[in-house]
């Protein structure tokens, strides 16, 4: 019996370690086609313009040493490969970055990837996320970004930031920049862009930051960032079309010095939840005494690029309670109302999702049986994820460390977090960018 066992779980280990390698195969091979269709997509542009018209672009951009130099030389000039003095450039041999409200450091762990990224400063308010932080890439951040020094920080290259997304979010409170202790920590950013002057921020946060209170609040973004002559590209970007098992919707903002930045393509490769899932966790969460199963429609054919709603969650009610609940339904229909309204179940939290999918985001705040992950049908177990297939979720390697903090706080942590898939495939194009 044990033989079997072992047999088995080695076969199931090497699939599913042949899967992962060609997996990360396909994620490289599109990396490299992102780096030459990014500066081929630049260079098409610019090709195409008459030198009068880059001309306009150069003086746009605030670009000078263009007046003697002919149509090539001025687009060699725009791309950052040619100087005002007409000497070729060449790549920095490190980017030197900055990693603000670094939280797990998503950041970090895609720049990794390379051998041109060093951190030099790292920033986050959280005590617990420090010490997570200096565990796995051995810097201590800095405490408050509005205690730091910009007359003393080291220079930099890079600036990242995720910033506080809680007001700008449907889940949060969505006050903006009117919640006074994390809505106005953008112009901290500011200010450590005005002392510095990097020639590329990355600026990450929810996607309803795009049409918070009418779209103000991004046009005060990036009206901010324009006066300081900086060339803006966004794009609302789903992590699970960059190969996360995560549908995560977020906005990333790239500002530029001198020349655009082309966000990369989606990879194409959608992995679903099956792809992280720990096959040592047999544990079923789900209390039948205490909630109770609605089947959704059954679908004839699955979208793995959306996630799959097998179940609605709904509590057991008390004789008393269902009495209590069945009287206010009546009464409401009696008024035109929808009495299915009152029926508590069906949130993020309070659904069973297949892993046949790609998987629901993963949220800090979110309540129910299926707090913070959601709960996923494994086998004949309902369960939410753990800790390891969470980390999977969002990119991160399996040992990653967690040095003394509950699971509880390491999921919420995690649903804090940016998707490493994401910058990772921003590497190469960055790369490319500075040279």
């Amino acid at each position: 019996m044990n033989c079997t066992k072992n047999s088995s779980s080695d076969e199931t280990h090497n699939f599913t370690s042949t899967n992962k390698a060609i997996n990360e195969l396909n994620i490289k091979l599109k990396l490299n086609n992102i780096r030459i269709k990014s500066v081929k997509d630049i260079m098409d542009s610019y090709t195409k313009k008459t030198r009068d018209e880059l001309i306009a672009i150069c003086k746009e951009q605030k670009i000078k040493g263009y007046s003697s130099m002919k149509k090539d030389e001025i687009i060699q000039l725009l791309l950052g490969t040619k100087n005002i003095n007409g000497n070729t450039g060449t790549t920095p041999e490190i980017i030197r970055y900055i990693d603000l409200f670094c939280g797990l450091g998503a950041f970090h762990t895609a720049f990794n990837s390379s051998k041109k990224f060093k951190c030099v400063l790292a920033c986050d308010i959280d005590e617990g996320v420090r010490n997570i932080y200096k565990s796995n890439y051995g810097i201590e951040p800095v405490n408050d970004i509005r205690t730091i020094n910009v007359d003393t920080m080291p220079d930099f290259d890079l600036l990242c930031a995720g910033f506080p997304c809680q007001p700008f979010s449907i889940a949060g409170n969505g006050e903006g920049f009117k919640d006074k202790e994390k809505g106005n920590l953008f112009y901290d950013i500011l200010k450590i862009i005005d002392a510095k002057t990097p020639r590329m921020c990355i600026l990450e946060n929810v996607k309803n930051l795009k049409t918070h209170d009418n779209g103000n609040t991004y046009k005060a973004i990036e009206t901010e960032l324009l006066k300081r002559n900086y060339i803006i590209t966004s794009k609302i970007i789903n992590s699970a079309e960059y190969g996360s098992p995560q549908a995560r919707q977020r906005i990333f903002i790239v500002a530029t010095k001198v020349k655009p930045f082309v966000i990369p393509t989606p990879v194409k490769i959608t992995n679903p939840v099956s792809t992280i899932i720990d096959p040592t966790n047999v544990k079923d969460e789900l209390n039948r005494a205490r909630y109770t199963l609605k089947a959704k429609t059954i679908k004839t054919k699955i979208d793995i690029s959306k996630p799959h709603i097998l179940y609605d969650v709904f509590p057991v009610l008390s004789p008393e309670k269902k009495k209590l609940l069945d009287e206010a339904k009546t009464k409401l229909e009696k008024t035109g109302g929808d009495p299915s309204s009152l029926d508590k179940g069906g949130r993020q939290g309070e659904r069973v999702y297949g892993i046949d999918a790609v998987g629901v985001t993963i949220c800090a705040s979110s309540g129910g049986p299926g707090a913070k992950t959601g709960l996923y049908k494994v086998g004949d177990n309902i369960r939410r994820l753990n800790v390891k297939e969470t980390l999977g979720m969002f990119g991160f390697p399996n040992d990653y460390k967690f040095p003394d903090i509950t699971n509880e706080d390491a999921l919420f942590y995690l649903g804090n977090s940016i998707v490493v898939n994401v910058p990772l495939t921003f590497v190469p194009v960055i790369e490319t960018w500075f040279a």
